[in-house]
């Protein structure tokens, strides 16, 4: 139950904080859920001096995602909680649009313990395969049908929800995943945001505040928020709380999903 309490509050944090993130309703047949099997990335960014565009332009990420025909979305959380427990939560997304294939996996730890929220999808040509837990004590099953993984993915960045906020400003451009990208940061932490998260934590014991919160995003030439960074601190009454988030977007066009070994074990 403390860990079910924990996520949920991480997931009404990362709401509240992003305001109208979402990803909207997409046709599955194409974005079937993601994500797994080989995906040929390349984190690491490296940055110049350059000044990059002023202006924070953001393209339409399903049509792009789209004609791309495949990508890869990682997105993590780590923090310490208000009962001082330290929270790792990571979510991959792999896709072949083009193949009808994806590959998802989350993954979840308390105090670097694994908490049972270790959860696969694979789907392929219409059939979602499901694997809950590790080792000889998962569970697989299968059934027809295809959960939209794009739009889910895509809900994962939060660069739209900033997209009309004047507080982001260019900090030059860097090189992300082999691909010149634009950085953009909150230029000073945004009230509105810290009340936020206060308001989000108000099923949490004692009294919890955000003071600190920070943004920075890179955007690539066609309009793709490629990587995001949050970063937030507080306190909790005595507790020293504080969160990170990062979601990356790579492989754009050039990532391939393996059908997971686990899959024969569905009997399907």
């Amino acid at each position: 139950m403390h860990s079910r309490r924990i996520h949920l509050f991480v997931v009404v944090l990362l709401v509240v904080l992003a305001g109208c993130a979402g990803g909207g309703g997409m046709p599955s047949a194409d974005g079937a859920d993601s994500a797994g099997g080989s995906a040929e990335t390349g984190d690491g960014a490296t940055g110049d001096s350059a000044s990059g565009s002023d202006a924070f332009d953001l393209g339409d990420p399903e049509r792009l995602l789209r004609d791309a025909g495949s990508f890869t979305v990682t997105w993590s959380y780590s923090g310490v909680d208000a009962s001082g427990a330290e929270i790792e939560v990571t979510r991959e997304f792999y896709a072949d649009l083009e193949a009808e294939r994806s590959y998802t996996r989350t993954t979840s730890a308390t105090d670097g313990q694994a908490d049972g929220g270790n959860i696969e999808q694979f789907v392929d040509g219409g059939v979602t395969y499901v694997r809950f837990g590790t080792g000889d004590d998962a569970f697989v099953s299968s059934q027809e049908g295809s959960s939209e993984v794009l739009g889910t993915a895509i809900a994962l960045s939060q660069a739209r929800a900033y997209g009309a906020d004047d507080d982001l400003v260019s900090a030059g451009t860097e090189t992300f995943d082999g691909v010149t990208v634009d950085r953009y940061e909150l230029s000073a932490t945004d009230e509105a945001l810290i009340r936020a998260g206060s308001v989000s934590a108000q099923g949490e014991p004692g009294n919890f505040e955000v003071t600190n919160f920070e943004y920075a995003v890179l955007v690539d030439e066609n309009g793709l928020s490629r990587h995001e960074s949050w970063q937030f601190s507080g306190r909790a009454d005595d507790q020293e709380v504080s969160g990170a988030w990062e979601f990356s977007l790579t492989g754009v066009g050039s990532t391939t999903v393996e059908e997971p070994d686990w899959v024969d074990q569905a009997g399907a």
